[in-house]
């Protein structure tokens, strides 16, 4: 360990002196590089401690924990924060990651312990008053989730950004097709492939693999409060709603039109970061911990709602209390002869239409819930495909807007004994331009000549299809490279009439 202050170079021969030193040297700012930190089972994390100046003999902790080299530095990250605020900064190594021993395994349940174990350790530290706040996006954001899950009571505030509670349901879509395209490589590089295929083997949600990934059972005695923040095309979000949920009193949600990270726009052909006011700022964060780290209620708590929403298409911010939004109207979009599309009830005459799949020449991924090229992309390259099967509703003549969880209720028969039925809810525009919205990919078991019913969610959205334009719904057997392809190829036929997709829709202001 080195220790550097702002105004000397102390060495010093052991970290005992060193930790010792700390409450006598109140004067100047100190940097305590690769300290360790003893967690239960003896492996030790490695963090780097930076001390303000002039700083209060007693004082709170900004820390973050994290996978990403946190202690790569031989400087202070967050030096000009620590001053700012007054409080000490720690960022600490995932045991297995950069400085820290051990070996990282994402998602395990005994990251909890070690959240546990860190906020104790800062908590008895003789510069330290007991509160400890938190901040990361993406896995740093997760190991936040993991300090909740501790209830350890040194933590007073959290701001987990672009996270998930359910790591099985950003690893794999409905009927068990995993989402190799980003994960694959984000796993096997800081664990091992080894590990990746191990996961790769656990497609079921209600495997044992999964229950301490997926275990929440200790957040409704969390301690502290969460100001949790997420995007609609972010990878990690689609469990957004039903993770706020669970968080504890005084949390605060704000979701907005991003991918993989607060204010992302991955320049997609309908980029909202020209729309005014779809980026934020960082105030409402530095508030909301700091007011935790001086004990005194968040600015967040005098606001509209405890939910804040960028609703696209209309493109404006909007408070709400609860999800699903009491004021819902559920409205089934059916598919109809003549590939269209009708609100409430079927037209035409029933039947079936088909489309191939041929696993050689999957329809490609443009857009969506991704990381990296993510958000709403023109799909005419892809329903200009043979085996793309698009309807569409007549144009609209009044506003309608989405907000809440779209399913699916498809009836298909196939050539193959398992084949995927991918869906994509579009927004076509005036000039004939299709935007996707959202999509998904389920995938089914079928006997020859036979039924099968697929219900499953497609994703969550708030968005307003304007008047003017048409809603369209795409259906083929893939979306390649995000969904992992079916291994045989099908041909596939969906029954009209008894498939729908249910459209969470939300009556304008003082409609009936």
């Amino acid at each position: 360990m080195t220790i550097n202050s702002m105004k000397c170079v102390t060495p010093l021969k052991a970290e005992v002196a060193a930790l010792c030193c700390l409450l006598a040297c109140t004067a100047s700012a100190e940097f305590f590089n690769n300290v360790k930190i003893p967690m239960r089972d003896g492996v030790s994390l490695a963090g780097d401690l930076y001390l303000p100046t002039n700083r209060a003999p007693r004082i709170g902790c900004l820390m973050t924990f994290s996978p990403y080299k946190a202690t790569a530095s031989d400087r202070p990250v967050s030096a000009a924060r620590a001053e700012e605020w007054g409080v000490a900064t720690l960022d600490v190594d995932c045991r297995g990651c950069c400085h820290s021993e051990g070996v990282f395994e994402p998602w395990e349940g005994r990251l909890v312990d070690d959240a546990d174990d860190l906020l104790s350790w800062i908590a008895s530290q003789p510069w330290s008053n007991g509160r400890v706040v938190t901040v990361g996006g993406s896995y740093p954001g997760n190991t936040q989730l993991a300090c909740l899950r501790s209830g350890n009571p040194a933590l007073v505030a959290c701001a987990p950004s672009v996270i998930t509670f359910n790591p099985h349901s950003i690893n794999y879509a409905p009927g068990g097709v995993l989402i190799p395209q980003f994960f694959r490589k984000w796993h096997s590089g800081l664990a091992s492939s080894a590990s990746w295929d191990e996961l790769a083997r656990h497609r079921d949600r209600t495997d044992p693999y999964w229950a301490e990934r997926c275990d929440l059972r200790n957040l409704s005695s969390a301690k502290g409060r969460a100001l949790y923040q997420a995007g609609w095309f972010d990878m990690l979000g689609i469990d957004t709603f039903e993770s706020f949920a669970l968080m504890p009193a005084g949390s605060f949600l704000r979701v907005g039109p991003w991918s993989h990270g607060v204010n992302t726009f991955d320049k997609p052909d309908m980029d909202y970061s020209k729309v005014p006011g779809a980026a934020v700022t960082e105030d409402m964060e530095i508030e909301f911990l700091r007011s935790a780290l001086e004990g005194r209620e968040s600015e967040t708590a005098k606001l509209p709602g405890r939910i804040q929403i960028f609703v696209m298409g209309a493109n404006v911010w909007r408070y709400e209390n609860e999800w699903p939004l009491a004021r819902t109207v559920y409205r089934k979009l059916y598919f109809d002869e003549g590939f269209g599309l009708s609100l409430d009830a079927p037209k035409g005459a029933a039947g079936e239409d088909e489309f191939s799949y041929d696993p050689s020449n999957p329809v490609p991924t443009k857009g969506g819930r991704i990381v990296l090229n993510g958000g709403q992309f023109s799909q005419a390259d892809v329903e200009a495909r043979e085996d793309v099967l698009s309807y569409t509703t007549e144009t609209l003549a009044d506003d309608l807007e989405v907000t809440g969880k779209v399913t699916a209720s498809l009836v298909a028969k196939s050539t193959a004994k398992i084949a995927d039925v991918a869906v994509k809810l579009v927004d076509v525009h005036p000039d004939g331009t299709p935007y996707n919205v959202m999509d998904s990919v389920c995938r089914g078991s079928f006997a020859p000549g036979a039924e099968t019913k697929l219900d499953f969610r497609v994703d969550i959205t708030s968005y307003v299809f304007k008047k003017g334009h048409k809603m369209r719904v795409e259906v083929a057997g893939s979306n390649s490279p995000h969904y992992e392809k079916a291994k045989d190829a099908a041909k596939t036929r969906l029954v009209r009439g008894s498939s729908h997709l249910t459209l969470p829709v939300i009556p304008a202001p003082n409609s009936p």
